[in-house]
Formats: C-alpha cells, sequence, structure tokens
C-alpha cells in the first residue's frame, strides 16, 4: 500500500472515530436518563420489598392504612422536572422537609404511638440505606403499584391471604407505646407535613389546607393549638382508626360510647394499665381532654 492510500484510511478511521464519538456525545443525555430511572426502579423496589416485609400491617398493602396512618398521600409526593402528573417541581425545601419528616418517624418511631424505633442507631433493624429506600419509595409517584405488585407476587408464593397477614410483634395485644428517644415529631409539626399540597404552584409559601371537619360546635374546640378533630387524627387514629372505628385500641363513635363523661376522662387522663393506651394528663389540660370526650360523644366521622 503506497503512502497516498494509507494516508486515505488513516482520514477515514479518523473520520469513523470522530462520528462514533460525535453519535455517543449526542445520546449522553439520553443514556444518562435511562440509566438514571433504572437506578431510581431499583431503589424503589428495594424500598417496597422492606415495606411489604416490615410494614404493611400496620400501614395497609398500599399505604391505605389501618392499625397506623396512611402513606399514600398526596402531601408526600416529589415530583420533578417533566413528571407525568403534570405537577410543579417540588421546591427544595419542600423535599428537605418532607424527606426528614419520613425518616426521623421511621428511624425513631412516634412518641406516644405504637410506631416503633427502625434506625439501628437506636436499637432498630434497619440501616441509614434503608430508612432512605422506604422514604424514596414513599415520596415517588406511582410507586404504591410497585409495593402491590410485590405483596401479591409474596403471598402467592407463601400461599398466604393477604387478609390474615400478620407480621411478628404486631399482634393485638403486643403492641406498645413508644417513648422519647430521637427527633420525634409531635401532632402539631405532622399536622403542618400531612396538609401539604404538591400540586399548588405556591410551594413552601402556600397556606397549608385544613382538615374539613363537621360543622357541630363541638368540632371546633382547640387542643394544643388544633381543632380537637384534627388532633385526634394526628395523635390517636393509628390505634383507634382514621374512622374511629377501632383497631389495636377500642371503636371511638358516639354508638359505643355509652358510659358517663368521667370513665373516659379518666381513661384519657390516666391511660389503661395492661394496654396500649397512654397517659395525657401531663400533655392536654382537662379542659382539652373534656374537649375531646365531648367531641368523640357527639360527633359522628
Amino acid at each position: 500500500m503506497n503512502t497516498s492510500k494509507q494516508v486515505n484510511v488513516m482520514i477515514g478511521l479518523l473520520f469513523l472515530a470522530f462520528l462514533a464519538f460525535g453519535a455517543y456525545i449526542v445520546n449522553e443525555p439520553n443514556r444518562s436518563a435511562t440509566a438514571a430511572e433504572a437506578q431510581d426502579e431499583l431503589l424503589i423496589h428495594r424500598g417496597a420489598d422492606l415495606f411489604v416485609a416490615n410494614c404493611r400491617t400496620c400501614h395497609g398493602l398500599v399505604g391505605e392504612g389501618g392499625i397506623g396512618p396512611a402513606l399514600d398521600l398526596d402531601a408526600f409526593l416529589i415530583f420533578e422536572e417533566g413528571n407525568e402528573e403534570g405537577a410543579p417541581v417540588t421546591p427544595e425545601g419542600d423535599i428537605r422537609t418532607v424527606e426528614t419528616f419520613l425518616h426521623n418517624t421511621i428511624a425513631c418511631g412516634r412518641e406516644g404511638t405504637a410506631m416503633p424505633v427502625w434506625s439501628e442507631r437506636f436499637g432498630g433493624p434497619l440501616s441509614e440505606t434503608q430508612i432512605n429506600y422506604l422514604v424514596q419509595m414513599i415520596t415517588t409517584p406511582g410507586a404504591w403499584e410497585t409495593v402491590e405488585e410485590i405483596g401479591h407476587e409474596h403471598d402467592i408464593e407463601t400461599d398466604t391471604d393477604p387478609a390474615t397477614v400478620v407480621l411478628p410483634g404486631t399482634e393485638a395485644g403486643t403492641l406498645g407505646i413508644t417513648h422519647g428517644n430521637c427527633g420525634q415529631y409531635r401532632g402539631e409539626s405532622r399536622q403542618e407535613i400531612i396538609s401539604r399540597d404538591p400540586f399548588s404552584e405556591g410551594g413552601e409559601d402556600a397556606e397549608p389546607t385544613p382538615t374539613e371537619l363537621p360543622a357541630e360546635p363541638e368540632a371546633q374546640a382547640m387542643i394544643q393549638g388544633v381543632l380537637v378533630g384534627q388532633f385526634f387524627q394526628t395523635n390517636c387514629s393509628a390505634c383507634h382508626g382514621a374512622d374511629r372505628g377501632g383497631g389495636v385500641g377500642l371503636p371511638l363513635l358516639p354508638s359505643t360510647l355509652t358510659q358517663a363523661d368521667d370513665f373516659y376522662v379518666d381513661t384519657i387522663t390516666n391511660g389503661r394499665e395492661g394496654t396500649a393506651m397512654p397517659a395525657w394528663g401531663e400533655q392536654m389540660t382537662p379542659e382539652e381532654i373534656q374537649s375531646m370526650v365531648t367531641f368523640l360523644k357527639n360527633v359522628e366521622p
């Protein structure tokens, strides 16, 4: 091969290399997006596995709530640019607030409720990485579909009736009350988070939408700065049910509360020995406790 042909071959090879490199550069955003999407799906799948294995008995298979409060709330969703729902991008401040709330709640449990400590740092079974998987799953739109799929697959493989699934330590009568240990969110701060509207353009500056309550006068009483019905949902529904129909705790409906007010005032004030019912006498004033009793005995869910 003469020098001229060699030069032409080298030029051709360089041209092909240039084309290949250019194609790689042009496709890099798509490749990166595909890789990021695959990574997100993996993390969500891991979070879903953990949820099915540890959380479904209390919070429901798809986070609809039960013994524990619902987790499939719009308030927990974080939206990225170009999301399928057409929601505005979640502000950084909201992202930090929601993720910190969920992480601390899982890690530390909920003071005064049956939500236990899960973080290894405080004696629980989950690592920080595993807790982060759960947080990402809860905050990702559409992730509950993955949880449901994994849950059904688990039930088929183990020939389990979903209605009978009970995780160790969550049997009726065995749930204990979590007491202070690290960063728990109390009722007032939790209400601010679960009232968040991720579809609002206002972001951090938007006013939270209050939970609608019945118009009866009893519902307008305040406990620790929030409406009595909101206080119940935040602090009592985990055991007594969001519809007050019972769970770990007894139903609290007007039709079932047939004893005198003093009986229920004493129960709230001093708790019930041998049960998961804690004493609220040091956290609520006598007037607030009476307001709760009046609400429970007179206002239908």
